[in-house]
């Protein structure tokens, strides 16, 4: 059988263990991936944690929304992709830490691409892209962003800077150069960060791909909700701010396009370290001890 990092309840990273899985079976419209590289982000966290709750989660469960593989089965109805093809993939019922995967979101992955990177990709692509369109940011106009320096931050720098956006990018000291050379003004994080908005002439918008208890500031420095978008924030409700879920109608089209940009050098992902699979509790240590800045791509090689 195969195998897969299961929980059974919200906790610490020691709620993760490798279990053996049965094979999941693609249905309409899905494909069935060998897992090769599996991408882990800050949502993964919260879910894991229990601090976010917004997607229900059968028992045991499978973290992970995003891998790189082989397609390994395709489901009734899905043309365009065949078994042997090589992709990146999004998955919106997660389970990504796993050995096979389902899929319905999916991108053919661009042979200089290497899995990490792919694995890297959807998630993140996905987010980025999905929430720039839903806060209609113009050129000319001028974006704060919460976690400029994190994986969706860094997609969502370059696509607002490409477009004539300013971006303005609450980071930490240690992220300062990097959003520099994406094009953005940094600020740091805390107490002071909507005076130091203001003092950079205000914004129109703001993307919080923290979740990290920045909404009363980023309502502040927009002088409103009704412009502010937050990826993971579960008191998101209590601030009038939209929660942006992963969802196949939220950026369609975005994987391609990202992927594109990759291959072709125009895209930069953020700095990645790899783990084996089985060590993904000890992923989620690193990254909630703050010891680990760079992303964590669990391989199963």
């Amino acid at each position: 059988m195969p195998s897969a990092v299961v929980m059974s309840e919200a906790g610490s990273p020691d709620v993760l263990r490798w279990a053996e899985v049965p094979l999941p079976e693609p249905s309409g419209g899905q494909i069935r991936i060998k897992v090769e590289a599996a991408g882990v982000g800050p949502t993964d966290l919260a879910i894991r944690s229990g601090r976010l709750k917004a997607f229900p989660l059968p028992s045991p469960a499978v973290l992970g929304f995003e891998v790189a593989g082989t397609v390994d089965a395709v489901g009734a109805g899905v043309e365009g992709v065949r078994a042997g093809d090589e992709v990146a993939a999004l998955m919106f019922q997660l389970g990504g830490y796993a050995q096979y995967a389902l899929a319905s979101m999916w991108t053919r992955k661009a042979a200089s691409v290497s899995w990490a990177d792919a694995a890297a990709l959807p998630s993140s692509a996905e987010a980025a892209v999905g929430v720039l369109r839903r806060l209609a940011v113009r050129p000319g106009e001028t974006l704060l962003l919460f976690g400029g320096g994190g994986s969706v931050g860094v997609i969502a720098t370059q696509l607002a800077v490409a477009r004539g956006v300013k971006v303005i990018s609450a980071v930490g000291e240690h992220d300062d150069a990097l959003v520099r050379e994406l094009g953005a003004t940094p600020v740091r994080y805390g107490p002071g960060v909507v005076e130091a908005v203001r003092k950079l002439g205000g914004v129109q918008a703001v993307f919080d791909a923290a979740g990290k208890g920045v909404l009363a500031d980023a309502i502040a420095s927009a002088g409103g909700p009704e412009r502010v978008i937050t990826l993971s924030d579960p008191a998101a409700a209590d601030f009038g701010v939209t929660l942006s879920q992963p969802s196949v109608d939220r950026a369609p089209g975005a994987l391609d396009e990202a992927m594109a940009l990759l291959a072709a050098g125009r895209l930069r992902l953020r700095a990645h370290t790899t783990l084996p699979m089985r060590d993904a509790a000890e992923a989620h240590r690193r990254l909630e001890s703050g010891s680990e800045h760079r992303r964590v791509i669990l391989t199963t090689a």
